[in-house]
């Protein structure tokens, strides 16, 4: 089930330096009816321009000169409160913007030293290029008055890729009038058709963070259907092609790893060093082709994810951290589902270098020890992304060795397969029409060399897909997917495959699903058809249905939860982004939500109702209550039959304060119950104080209460081979404290720390076994059974990741890394504060210490 509590589709969130969500369409006669133009200076040869944010050369003072800045937020259309002055120059290599923020007030400019690509409320220049003139793609350039810099990549015409990162320089200065800035931005830099004419899309924002203000040229309306395809013209360009096309990224890693002495284990090293090198490659194949590549790449300075408990059947999803895969990611997007959290679909790059899938099944016993690698090694990773002929296109490639396990019994020294080498292949095209509306295609492939140690894998798995976004005039579109998937492999993979909890074959009380141990391939099918409003001024709305056939199956390389679905959404939201006297903005959304599976079975029902509010002191407070009724969970036993679930009312709210103050709070609460014993409350404080501008502290706990009156536990054969399905009273308690220190000494150096302790304790009681699955009254449902186990578990954790940045020489940087986890699960199932916080930094750690250094250089 999903519920909406933003925008639909592709909604930015905090645009332009702000947080607040996109707005109403612009009043009558605020937009004019012809594009915005402006005339970039072509500088002579043999002149050049300092970048020092004087603004004294000659070429500013005779380029032509832009004022006309209109008010996007608080209230669009007037004029600006501060005035803004804008010029642009160019030569064979760069592109020059110089902009002059006047203010009468310089000693109330804020500008916070944070590291690069760090949003801080701050006061903010921007510049948007779109050098294919698209309407669609465009390269965000941005600067604070603390010379800090961050940019982004924008695709879809509203979607930000923030991982994107570009050599480029600008300086900026505080005077007496204001503030200045001066951006040189290299053309190897851009993506652009030398022949295709002589004009850019442009456009430029400017956030005065005391005001809360943004002001841009030209106009950006809030309410319209996109973000680039608002932009104007630049225009006087006479460009060649770039003359440097190669970009190459070596870099050297040192690393000591140091885990606790294991005495007796022959494969335990309790210190193991280390050291590797590595090569990224950037090269324009053609000036709207880019080939990016990485050649035995090291993440080691990526954050570790949260720890979490995951007592339902499906997997959990992480988002992507690692910088290779998430430049440029947009271009392979192709959703399969999408509700408030991330989108998940055909590919899913976490895949690639995935912890190997058979070290769990490693043998154990008295004097056996094992060690297999926590992740799979990539040996290298190609990407192909840009445009040919009005076509987006994406090409990805990577490869991963087989990777083996030690395995010590007694004087017996082997080694077992626990991934094969696999290789990995992702084609995205997309045809783009003048009107936002896109007809497109992907495929994937997954190809593993099976051996008898890993016959439980398939040998292959294969995707495909088209989708479309039909824009029907500027408010409406017609969107949805079709996509195909076959996987084939041994009889115990594809057995395997069929029992898995996101098919669930096995099903004794299933017509429309039955296990069959023959088979050597698994095929399946999805789509969605979706009906949107996608801009207007006070009401936006979208309805859509889709299916996932029960042997749909992208998990070798794609996300996918569950198969074995028809659902319907209905989505509608009421705004209203005129200011009045202490309200800023103001949502309203509702949602109606139902699925089914191929058996008809009612999976999910129910619906909900959530309202925003963001104040003229930017504060903002929102809330919701959801209603789900009684449904049917095909996957509660994890294979054996479904059975009715109670329904769950739920109500939830959070308040979010001035983030332009030196102490911001924000907040989370939620509770619900079903009306059977079951309930939940949550509790999510956290603050952030900024004592300095170049230091921010952050605290935050999520406390999390749960009573789940019939938590599955297993299934238990008795002496007669009758099976019983178990169930017990879980009282659940779990905290995380989260805390971030950011310290910046300067733009190009800073030091990160992050840590969390994590405690979840679950206690089972009155156990239960399922006997009346489909009983109305829940009462009948279950009869009370003598289960003999301990499930009960105490699961602490402690993950800490510490960085320090030095971009020595731009593109070129240091990283020393610090990061260290703790973990230790014990079957006690009380939970006890100050005790299992104690245990938590009584566990033996591991640590990693790490040293990488990069070099950039540009051909």
């Amino acid at each position: 089930m999903t519920y909406r509590i933003a925008e639909a589709g592709a909604v930015v969130m905090a645009l332009l330096g702000t947080s607040q969500v996109f707005g109403a369409m612009p009043r009558p006669g605020a937009v004019a009816a012809a594009v915005a133009r402006m005339e970039a200076a072509p500088l002579p040869e043999a002149t050049a321009i300092r970048l020092d944010a004087e603004l004294s050369d000659r070429a500013w003072q005779t380029a032509p000169v832009t004022t006309e800045f209109v008010q996007r937020e608080p209230r669009e259309g007037a004029a600006p409160t501060l005035k803004t002055e804008l010029r642009v120059a160019y030569d064979r290599s760069n592109l020059y913007v110089a902009i002059r923020a006047f203010d009468p007030e310089p000693s109330r400019i804020v500008g916070h030293l944070t590291r690069r690509d760090v949003w801080s409320p701050s006061d903010w220049l921007r510049v948007f290029i779109d050098s294919y003139h698209d309407r669609r793609t465009a390269y965000e350039f941005g600067v604070n008055p603390a010379g800090v810099k961050q940019d982004k990549y924008w695709f879809n015409d509203g979607n930000q890729d923030e991982s994107w990162d570009a050599v480029w320089d600008v300086a900026v200065a505080i005077d007496g009038e204001g503030w200045r800035a001066e951006f040189r931005v290299p053309l190897s830099q851009l993506r652009f058709n030398p022949n295709a004419g002589d004009t850019f899309g442009f456009a430029v924002t400017r956030y005065v963070a005391r005001f809360n203000e943004t002001a841009t040229w030209p106009l950006l309306p809030r309410g319209a259907s996109g973000f680039v395809s608002s932009f104007g013209e630049l225009g006087g360009l006479s460009l060649g092609r770039s003359t440097k096309r190669l970009e190459l990224l070596p870099y050297g890693v040192a690393e000591v790893k140091t885990s606790p002495r294991d005495e007796g284990n022959p494969l335990a090293d309790a210190v193991n060093p280390s050291g590797s090198m590595g090569l990224d490659l950037k090269f324009a194949v053609t000036p709207g082709l880019t080939l990016t590549s990485t050649i035995n790449p090291d993440f080691g300075q990526v954050e570790a994810d949260p720890a979490v408990v995951n007592l339902t059947a499906f997997e959990t999803f992480f988002s992507e951290r690692r910088p290779f895969f998430v430049e440029g990611s947009g271009v392979f997007r192709f959703d399969v589902d999408c509700g408030d959290g991330e989108c998940t679909g055909l590919f899913y790059s976490r895949r690639i270098g995935r912890p190997p899938q058979g070290a769990g099944d490693l043998p154990s016993g008295d004097g056996i020890f094992t060690a297999a690698p926590t992740q799979s090694t990539i040996v290298g990773a190609a990407k192909l992304t840009g445009r040919v002929k009005g076509f987006s296109v994406g090409a990805l490639y990577a490869v991963t060795p087989e990777e083996r396990a030690s395995i010590v019994a007694g004087s017996l020294r082997t080694t077992a397969v626990v991934e094969p080498a696999t290789s990995y292949s992702v084609v995205r095209a997309r045809k783009e029409f003048r009107d936002q509306s896109s007809v497109g295609f992907m495929t994937t492939a997954t190809n593993r060399q099976i051996s008898s140690d890993v016959q439980f894998l398939p040998g292959s798995a294969y995707t495909g897909g088209i989708d479309w976004d039909w824009r029907l005039g500027r408010r409406y579109s017609l969107g949805g997917y079709w996509a195909g998937s076959t996987v084939r492999g041994d009889v115990e993979a594809v057995s395997r495959l069929q029992q898995n909890n996101r098919h669930s074959f096995q099903r004794p009380d299933a017509s429309h699903v039955e296990l069959d141990p023959t088979r050597t391939s698994l095929d399946g099918h999805s789509g969605r058809l979706a009906f949107s409003k996608i801009a207007g001024e006070r009401v936006r709305f979208n309805s859509n249905i889709g299916f996932k056939s029960p042997g749909y199956e992208i998990n070798d390389l794609g996300f996918l939860r569950r198969a074995d679905e028809r659902t319907v959404n209905n989505w509608i939201q009421f705004r209203d982004n005129t200011p009045s006297k202490h309200v800023r903005t103001f949502i309203l959304n509702l949602n109606q939500y139902a699925g089914w599976n191929y058996g008809g079975d009612l999976l999910w029902s129910g619906g909900n109702v959530n309202a925003h509010a963001t104040f003229t002191n930017n504060w903002r407070i929102g809330g919701g209550y959801n209603l789900n009724h009684q449904e049917f969970d095909d996957r509660l036993t994890r294979g054996g039959p479904g059975g009715l679930t109670a329904g769950y009312r739920t109500v939830w709210t959070y308040v979010n304060g001035d983030d332009r103050q030196p102490v911001v709070f924000n907040g989370f609460l939620g509770f619900g119950s079903d009306g059977h014993g079951s309930s939940f409350r949550e509790l999510g404080p956290y603050v952030t104080v900024r004592p300095k501008s170049f230091l921010s502290l952050s605290a935050g706990i999520r406390f999390d209460r749960r009573l789940q009156d019939s938590q599955w536990v297993e299934a238990v054969t008795d002496a007669d081979g009758g099976t019983h399905y178990a169930f017990g009273r879980l009282d659940q308690t779990t905290v995380a404290f989260t805390g971030r220190v950011n310290y910046t000494i300067l733009p190009t150096l800073s030091i990160q720390v992050y840590a969390e302790p994590f405690v979840s304790a679950g206690d089972y009681s009155k156990f239960k076994e399922l006997v009346q699955p489909r009983a109305r009254r829940y009462e009948d449902r279950y009869a009370t059974f003598g289960y003999g186990g301990n499930p009960d578990f105490n699961y602490k954790s402690f993950r800490t990741t510490n960085v320090l940045r030095w971009e020595y020489k731009p593109g070129s940087a240091l990283f020393i890394v610090w990061q260290q986890a703790r973990e230790d699960t014990v079957d006690r199932g009380d939970f006890r504060f100050g005790h299992d916080f104690g245990d938590v930094f009584g566990v033996a750690g591991t640590n990693v210490f790490l040293v990488k250094l990069s070099y950039w250089l540009n051909y």
